[in-house]
Parts: structure tokens; C-alpha cells; sequence
């Protein structure tokens, strides 16, 4: 009986062996054409395939070259996958299923270009439907290695983005399912490695911008260097959840050494943001960015796209900030060793960097109004000046002790090319008030200001009494004005390092 039950066991090896020689040793070319159709039909899409082969001994194993794969309705010239060279592994037991399993496929040359979304809608249960439905393949694990991710954007003058993919692994992969992924792939600018991993899926063949995708990523060692006019090194981590055209992201990054080209010192810069992201061209709208730098907190919303016609993206950026510190922010923008000033900041401000080869900074617009409170000038130079100023103010004598020399200043501005225009800036030191409007430049470093000082005291009060002072009374109506004992006009000028005060006597008369 032993015996019978070899003989019948080898008899039925052989039959299946002879059968599926019959079938996959002698028919190449209707398997071909089978994993064509399957294509065709599973991702509405045109296939071509240069070369194709099957063998079954050792092991199920099926090679290709030149397997290209178009969008009927695709207007971009690209294919939307090209595949240089393929293989495909199965066991005996996985070709004999339904529906039929493989073991892994390898890629080579593998490059994925995802066209814009051509604005038809879908409905949300067809992808809904799709995930509980197996086609008729099931791949246990594609592998591939250096491939390539190109967005395509909606404005045809832009130019794709481009991720090479260093390692991608897909598993459970079929046409009508979620497929968990594992990837590693370089991001263009700022450049650097992100490692991501989710579920990718199922596949809408008629609309790929509405492909389902969820996972976790981590973002490390990115160069700001690569964008002109910054500097540091930033990592970031975060999920991420939604379709290819809207990605909703949610995240971390720190910053240890942000700087910017006309600042000063490196300073650690933090992030948390959630942000949605259109895959399919980049564009980034930012729902809420909450920032901290040094000991300054910010929050911002805005938007990062791309325009028609112009190279580039442009960033548009709503800036709020509550309770800062004006000398974290003179450190990270003013090329000095200590910055001149210290004290409570609040900035409300819109960003505007239009795209462009120059600098950031060269680029960088702003347009908002600021206010200090308790400033403290931290520069002997500058300290020295206000001292004399409050003094002669209030009519106090030079030797007369000045107190803590306490400054508020508010003000509009605005940043164009470098240049910090202010529109009406305000400051009080005791027994004045200074108002001022002028430009300084960021890497100049120069004043330019012209406005008013207005004193308790008057003329004469200020010069100390004494002979000036009695002679100086008769110009005392001169700038006597309501509520002050004078209002003379006044200019600042020189640089940040030595700024020069004066009468601006061009104006008395």
C-alpha cells in the first residue's frame, strides 16, 4: 500500500508538472497577453511591453523589459509608469489560487509620473467599494530600488517635482485594495532624506490625484542651504492622512541653527504646524503654524503655490506675535555680537517672498506695525544719548540721577528689497516723546529719520538755566506747542553702530 500510494503520488507530481509546463512553458504568449489585459483594464490605461518570458523550473519566475503604462485620457506626454526591467516570483501552490498569489516582484528603472487632477470628482463610494474587492492578483511584496517620483503640476509652464525613491516596498499588493508601504526618498528643496511609511491605496486609475494614502514620516538632516538666503539644518516628524491631491499633514521640526543671510547668530528654531498639501503639484496651504525662537513665540497661516507663468513658488504668510522678545528677534536679523535692545515685542505682519534666483532676504516683504514695551537700550552709545535727552526733557540738571531709562516704542512698517521703511514710529523716554518716520537698511545698516521731539520742558528749561537759558527764553514760543513745553524737529542719521541725533534746523522755520 505504501508502495501504491509513491507510485500514485509521483504519477500526480509528474501530471502537474506536465500540466503547467503545457500551460506556462508553452504558452508565454497568452500569459502575456493576459497580464496586459489585466492592466488595461485594472488601471484604464494603454500598455506597451518590449520583451516578456516564463519559466517554471526551479521555482514560477516571469521577466519583462519595457513595460510602459499611459491614462487613456492622459494628456501628459509621459507614461504614467515605466518599468525598465521587471521580475516576478511565485510558488507552484500561489498560481493554482483565486485569486492567483505571487511572491514578490522586483523593479528596475522603475518611474512613476503623476499627471494633475483633471477636476472630475468621484464619487467617495466607489474607492470605498473598491477596498473590500480583490482583483484577481495579490503580490505579497514588490520591491524596488532607485526609482523616481515625478509631480506633474496643474500649469503647464511649471517645471515636475522630482523625489528619487531610494527604496520602496509595498506589500499585499493588489489593483483593488490599501497596500501597507515602507519608503525612502530624498525631498528637492530643502534637501534631504525622508523615511515614510502607511498605506497607499486602493488605485483610482480614472482620477490618480484621488488615491487614498495615510502614514507616518520623519524628515532628517534637511539643508536650508539649498534655499538661498537661509541656513540651518532641520529635521521634521509627523502623519499624514487623505488623498494624493489633498494631503492633510501634521507635524513637528526643530531647527537647532536657523539663520538668515543678513542676521546675526544661528538661533534654535521650533515648529508645529498642520498644513494640507496637494501632491500632485506641491502647492501647501498652512492652517496654523505655531513657531518659538529663542524664547519668542509665533503663530502664522498662509499659503505656499506656485503662479502661471513664473518659476518657482511664491509664500504668503500671515505673521502674529503676542508675547516676544524684541532681542531674540535683533539677534536672529542684525549683524551684531548683542543686540541693542531689549524688551516685550508684539508684531502683527504679512510675509510675502515672491519666487526668484536672489536671496530671501532680497525677496522678503513685509507690511505690519510692532509695539515695545519697557525697551531697554542695551548700547552704552545709544543708552547715553536717551539719558541726555530725558534729562534735558524735563529740564533736569546733567548731573541729576535719570532712573531706570525705560522705553516704549510703537510703529507701522514695511520691507521691500532690504530696506525697512517706517511710517509713523513712535517712542517715550521720560519727559519725551519722539515720533519718526525714516528707512534703515538691513545690510547697510543705515538710519535715515526724520520726525519730532516733543518736552516737558521747554527751550530755555532744557538748556540748564543759567545765562543760555535766560537768552533762549525769547525763542521759547517759537516751539511752544498744546500740552508740551516744546516740539523742535529733529533727525537721525549715521549707522546702527554710530547713529547720530540732531536739530533738523531745515525744519524751524
Amino acid at each position: 500500500m505504501k508502495v501504491a500510494r509513491w507510485l500514485i503520488g509521483i504519477a500526480g507530481g509528474v501530471l502537474l508538472a506536465m500540466w503547467l509546463f503545457v500551460v506556462f512553458g508553452s504558452r508565454t504568449p497568452v500569459l502575456r497577453e493576459a497580464l496586459l489585459a489585466a492592466l488595461r483594464d485594472k488601471l484604464d490605461a494603454d500598455v506597451e511591453l518590449q520583451s516578456f518570458e516564463a519559466d517554471i523550473f526551479p521555482v514560477v519566475r516571469i521577466t519583462g523589459d519595457g513595460l510602459r503604462l499611459r491614462l487613456r485620457d492622459q494628456r501628459e506626454r509621459r507614461p504614467l509608469i515605466e518599468i525598465a526591467h521587471f521580475e516576478v516570483q511565485s510558488g507552484i501552490r500561489g498560481l493554482l489560487q483565486r485569486p492567483r498569489r505571487f511572491k514578490s516582484v522586483t523593479l528596475d528603472g522603475l518611474k512613476i509620473t503623476i499627471p494633475p487632477r483633471s477636476g472630475h470628482d468621484r464619487e467617495s463610494g466607489n474607492a470605498a467599494a473598491a477596498e473590500t474587492t480583490d482583483g484577481p492578483i495579490v503580490i505579497d511584496q514588490v520591491i524596488a530600488h532607485n526609482a523616481e517620483l515625478l509631480l506633474i503640476p496643474k500649469r503647464v509652464d511649471k517645471e515636475p517635482k522630482r523625489f528619487d525613491i531610494y527604496d520602496l516596498r509595498l506589500e499585499s499588493v493588489g489593483f483593488n485594495r490599501s497596500m501597507p508601504y515602507n519608503a525612502t526618498l530624498t525631498n528637492p528643496v530643502p534637501k534631504g532624506l525622508i523615511v515614510a511609511s502607511g498605506s497607499f491605496g486602493p488605485w483610482r486609475a480614472t482620477e490618480p490625484g484621488d488615491t487614498p494614502l495615510k502614514g507616518r514620516y520623519a524628515f532628517k538632516n534637511a539643508d536650508l542651504n539649498t534655499i538661498k538666503g537661509i541656513a540651518g539644518t532641520l529635521s521634521s516628524e509627523g502623519e499624514f492622512s487623505g488623498k494624493l491631491a489633498e494631503i492633510d499633514v501634521r507635524g513637528k521640526t526643530s531647527t537647532p541653527n536657523f539663520s538668515i543671510d543678513v542676521g546675526g547668530r544661528p538661533v534654535p528654531l521650533q515648529t508645529e504646524f498642520h498644513a494640507v498639501v496637494d501632491g500632485t503639484d506641491g502647492d501647501t496651504y498652512l492652517k496654523r503654524v505655531d513657531a518659538k525662537f529663542l524664547d519668542t513665540p509665533l503663530t502664522a497661516t498662509g499659503a505656499i503655490t506656485g503662479q502661471p507663468g513664473v518659476k518657482g513658488r511664491t509664500i504668503k504668510v500671515d505673521v502674529r506675535m503676542e508675547n516676544g522678545k524684541i532681542d531674540d528677534v535683533l539677534r536672529m536679523a542684525v549683524k551684531s555680537p548683542n543686540p541693542v535692545m531689549n524688551g516685550a515685542l508684539a508684531l502683527e505682519t504679512s510675509l510675502l517672498i515672491p519666487p526668484g534666483p536672489s536671496k530671501v532676504a532680497d525677496r522678503l516683504q513685509l507690511n505690519g506695525r510692532f509695539a515695545i514695551q519697557e525697551g531697554r537700550f542695551t548700547d552704552p552709545a545709544v543708552h547715553t544719548k536717551l539719558v541726555t535727552l530725558s534729562r534735558l526733557s524735563q529740564g533736569k540738571d546733567a548731573d541729576d540721577a535719570s532712573g531706570r531709562m525705560l522705553t516704549g516704542m510703537r510703529g507701522e512698517f514695511s520691507l521691500e528689497n532690504g530696506l525697512v521703511t517706517f511710517k509713523a514710529l513712535t517712542f517715550e523716554v521720560p519727559g519725551a516723546d519722539v515720533d519718526l518716520a525714516g528707512d534703515y537698511g538691513l545690510r547697510s545698516e543705515q538710519l535715515n529719520f526724520a520726525g519730532t521731539l516733543s518736552m516737558q520742558a521747554t527751550i530755555s528749561e532744557a538748556a540748564g538755566g543759567g545765562v543760555k537759558g535766560v537768552l533762549l527764553k525769547a525763542v521759547d514760543p517759537l516751539f511752544k506747542k498744546p500740552g508740551h513745553g516744546a516740539v523742535v524737529p529733529i533727525k537721525i542719521h549715521g549707522t546702527r553702530a554710530k547713529p547720530e541725533f540732531g536739530l533738523d534746523a531745515r525744519r524751524i522755520w
